[in-house]
């Protein structure tokens, strides 16, 4: 399985469910039956992963709205993404 890089288009997976409460985002694997609970951040990505965008672009929208180095962002927001990959909730898009 290939890992998730700057260069990769992803948005959400098919198989969940997810509602926002308080600016936090839960979400429910429908396929493995598991709870997510992701905090404002997290809760941002996802959103903006609604639509499919590069992993780069995702960093520039938030490099420009929360303070934050953009090697740090991409670090981040990287380690994210590859842990949503892995638990089916992103699709890759070609």
């Amino acid at each position: 399985m290939s890992t998730i890089q700057l260069d990769t288009v992803v948005q959400q997976g098919p198989e969940q469910l997810s509602c926002e409460l308080d600016g936090e985002t839960v979400l429910l694997s429908i396929q493995h039956g598991q709870y997510y609970y992701f905090n404002q951040i997290g809760s941002h990505i996802w959103t903006l992963l609604r639509t499919p965008r590069s992993v780069a672009a995702l960093c520039d929208v938030l490099t420009d709205v929360y303070e934050v180095e953009r090697a740090l962002c991409e670090q981040e927001v990287l380690t994210f993404l590859n842990e949503l990959f892995t638990d089916d909730l992103l699709q890759v898009v070609p």
